[in-house]
């Protein structure tokens, strides 16, 4: 299972605006620089943040975004289902609409739709159990690790 684009981007704009010592307000152009995401799609991504109140946004000159609520009470699960929804492996383990696989007889005695309901459950457990908060020290680890990387230029 895969996450989308759209996902991976909205985690990557969290984790700047939840950077330890990250200014309170980042511009949407700082947030593109910082997560490498491109800004048209940052756009839309923020949006989706904001229509579920996980960010804030202001206007004006010293306007841009800032995390809504605290980040150790906001899950990776929380993002995630904000832009793309909750994550199924097959249609027939959505939630809403429930859709039969092209080749299978029935939604109620389909062995390998039962197995897929206790996966998808696994991975919405694991999504719930990481915050914003550890997504950032995270981060933070990884880019402190990188700048000590040696270099070796001949």
């Amino acid at each position: 299972m895969k996450i989308s684009k759209k996902s991976e981007y909205a985690l990557r704009a969290l984790a700047c605006m939840g950077a330890p010592g990250a200014p309170n307000v980042l511009s949407i152009q700082e947030i593109a620089r910082r997560g490498r995401i491109p800004k048209k799609f940052l756009e839309q991504v923020l949006l989706a943040l904001k229509r579920v109140g996980l960010v804030q946004s202001t206007r004006g000159k010293a306007g841009g975004y800032t995390l809504s609520g605290d980040p150790q009470t906001i899950s990776l699960q929380t993002v995630v289902w904000a832009v793309d929804g909750p994550l199924v492996p097959l249609p027939c383990v959505a939630d809403a609409n429930p859709a039969k696989c092209a080749d299978c007889a029935s939604l109620e005695y389909c062995w390998l739709r039962s197995i897929m309901l206790e996966v998808g459950e696994a991975i919405a457990a694991a999504f719930a159990r990481v915050s914003v908060a550890e997504m950032c020290q995270r981060a933070e680890a990884s880019r402190r690790h990188e700048s000590h990387v040696p270099m070796y230029d001949i």
